[in-house]
């Protein structure tokens, strides 16, 4: 009888030094995504626990600086082009990111295709962001009610244009336009800002009196 208690104690301690013996696989980090290099930089979207982020690392002598560029909302990040250049100015030396994100919206009353662009200047060797702009553009074809039953409706087709077009020019200036307004900036070494060049040019016709 006692052979058997004993051989039970025995048995049991074995199990359960089986099972702390035991770990869980802990889950493989999620691997950053290139989307592309020029120099020592390298644009990438990285997966942390609070969620997903498109950054700039830039490698210098001893240590990589992180620039972030976009928090992203969506998990699937998707653009169309994703681009990262230099260009000179006032004997400075920039980069350029830019890179496009299709909208696509398809139900019963609406369509709407179009594209979101997105621009951002970055002086790197001071971490500084000159600028971020965005601009959206988008076909859109409606059904619209004519009245409250919705017994009556007709179609209506429009293109939308929401916020600035951007355009570097080959000196390392930018414009700014809309279909009214057209400004050109410059940088100013002295503030190590972009700043305007004169007063905004309006690209409007004059209206009739």
């Amino acid at each position: 009888m006692k052979k058997l208690f004993l051989l039970l104690i025995l048995l049991i301690s074995t199990i359960g030094f089986a099972q702390k013996g035991k770990t869980k696989a802990k889950p493989a980090a999620a691997k950053n995504v290139v989307l592309t290099k020029v120099d020592n930089i390298s644009a990438e979207v990285v997966s942390e626990k609070s969620g997903k982020r498109v950054v700039l690392f830039v490698k210098n002598e001893d240590k990589v600086d992180t620039l972030e560029v976009k928090k992203l909302e969506k998990t699937d990040f998707k653009p169309t082009g994703f681009v990262v250049k230099s260009f000179s100015t006032q004997g400075k030396k920039f980069y350029h990111v830019n890179w496009k994100e299709e909208i696509k919206i398809d139900t019963k009353l609406k369509k709407e295709n179009g594209v979101v662009t997105e621009d951002q200047l970055w002086d790197t060797e001071t971490k500084t962001l000159l600028l971020g702009n965005t601009h959206k553009s988008s076909h859109i074809k409606e059904t619209i009610f004519l009245d409250a039953n919705k017994t009556a409706s007709h179609d209506v087709e429009k293109n939308r244009s929401e916020g600035f077009e951007f355009t570097l020019n080959a000196d390392g200036s930018f414009v700014l336009k809309t279909k009214t307004q057209n400004s050109t900036y410059v940088y100013n070494t002295a503030s190590s800002k972009y700043e305007i060049k004169g007063a905004p040019k309006s690209s409007g016709g004059k209206k009739k009196k």
